[in-house]
């Protein structure tokens, strides 16, 4: 029903993290193929080694935010059954062997290696009278710098940021050479602005150079809230910066109305003022358009009151005469530097109808006081002229009259008339300007007990 300041987001953050997914899925195809026993269900990224000279091997990367090591392997015997030893080793670089030893487990189905450090690391499954089966595995762990997160400045559009990351690049050792290689990934990063956990702003950065980037929340609210930059670097890890508490004075207008529709008079409508940041309030209550004199030179002339009002909350109002009606609320703010305004309007009006309330669809005239008169509930007050006429079945007017505050009490030429079903029209002028005429037809019931 309202007309709103719409505020489009999108969630960049996780919708690049799925990107990144499908870049890697085929690579990690490959790399299940390769070395099927050794699998990292923890890790954040996972690709194949790039080596020049020998098969590759996998490597996968895990999100390490306390910086110690949390790197996880698991290795699942060839054959999915108990009974194989899982000797763990890890590679010396000095010497391009394994020779550190790292753990012996014997009669298992699979094994489980935790809380490991970056390296490369071997396990060789072995089982009497089956071959051995050797798989091999780097482990990277990612820590990071957090995000810098810096409070720019504010105006009526809303609070503006700068940020910034130092990207790390993570290596590898291409064997059995010395040099180091990087981890071959989508070069992007995802800058997340986040207010009270929610995310306000993501923007995808390709091949990101660590300089400072403009963020942005447009969203009005009151009072101080926390802000904080959340990273998500190229190895899909998550990086969250110090906090900032601001506040801002972005205005917006809002109010909604109950009841919206009814018949005439519409009393107690009630406008309920939902504004934020909002110092200064103008109310514009617009008379029915269809009922506007031609010519109008301002606003104010096709207002139903007098004036613009000017309350933070208006007193209920009562709409007298059928017609839709539109409401405005232009708001302002002097919490800031500068003035910020804001508007809203109905998009739908409020809908007046006929001042005819209810007709009853029984009676029951058997002299005990209650339900003896078929009378039409009206508004009479605000009708300019009435009629009823009651129908029998076959078309004969059984009684008829024109004053609202009268009606029938189940007698034709004095006598009962038979119960059963009757018909009514009723036609009606209301006091509005232009005049317009109702009518109304149907049927109801005379009941006798």
């Amino acid at each position: 029903m309202f007309q709103k300041k719409m505020i489009i987001k999108s969630d960049f953050r996780y919708s690049i993290k799925l990107l990144i997914v499908f870049v890697v899925m085929f690579s990690a195809i490959l790399m299940e193929k390769a070395n099927a026993q050794i699998s990292a269900g923890k890790a954040s990224y996972r690709t194949l080694t790039e080596y020049t000279s020998t098969a590759n091997d996998s490597v996968f990367v895990f999100c390490d935010n306390i910086g110690t090591g949390v790197g996880e392997l698991r290795a699942d015997s060839p054959d999915g059954t108990n009974g194989w030893t899982f000797a763990w080793t890890k590679w010396d670089a000095t010497v391009n062997d394994f020779i550190t030893n790292l753990v012996t487990e014997a009669n298992q189905s699979f094994s489980i290696l935790s809380n490991l450090t970056d390296g490369r690391y071997r396990v060789v499954m072995s089982k009497s009278g089956e071959t051995d089966v050797t798989s091999i595995a780097w482990v990277l762990n990612n820590s990071n710098a957090e995000p810098v997160l810096t409070l720019s400045r504010m105006n009526c559009d809303g609070v503006y940021f700068s940020g910034s990351f130092a990207k790390k690049e993570l290596q590898y050792q291409d064997v059995p050479n010395a040099n180091q290689i990087n981890v071959k990934v989508v070069d992007r990063v995802i800058f997340s602005l986040q207010r009270n956990g929610e995310e306000k702003q993501g923007t995808p950065l390709v091949a990101y150079d660590g300089s400072d980037e403009n963020l942005f929340d447009n969203e009005e609210y009151e009072g101080d809230e926390t802000y904080q930059l959340v990273v998500t670097d190229q190895y899909a890890c998550d990086f969250t910066s110090n906090s900032i508490v601001s506040n801002t004075y972005v205005v917006k207008a809002d109010f909604s109305v109950a009841p919206d529709s009814g018949e005439a008079p519409l009393e107690d409508v009630i406008f309920t003022n939902n504004s934020i940041n909002a110092t200064d309030y103008k109310w514009y209550l617009y008379q029915d358009y269809d009922r506007l004199p031609e010519g109008l030179t301002s606003v104010e002339d096709s207002l139903l009151t007098d004036a613009i009002l000017l309350d933070k909350d208006l007193a209920p109002y009562t709409y007298q005469y059928s017609g839709k009606y539109f409401v405005k609320l232009i708001v302002t703010s002097d919490k800031g530097p500068e003035v910020c305004l804001d508007e809203m309007m109905l998009s739908t009006p409020i809908v007046v109808d006929t001042s005819l309330v209810q007709v009853p669809n029984v009676f029951t005239p058997n002299g005990d006081g209650r339900n003896d008169i078929w009378k039409v509930k009206t508004q009479s007050l605000f009708l300019e002229s009435f009629h009823a006429i009651v129908f029998n079945r076959w078309g004969r007017v059984m009684y008829e009259w024109r004053n609202p505050e009268e009606g029938w009490n189940g007698k034709v030429n004095g006598k009962m008339a038979t119960p059963g079903t009757y018909f009514y029209v009723i036609t009606a002028v209301g006091r509005e300007e232009p005049q317009k005429k109702y009518t109304k037809k149907g049927s109801f019931m005379l009941i006798r007990k």
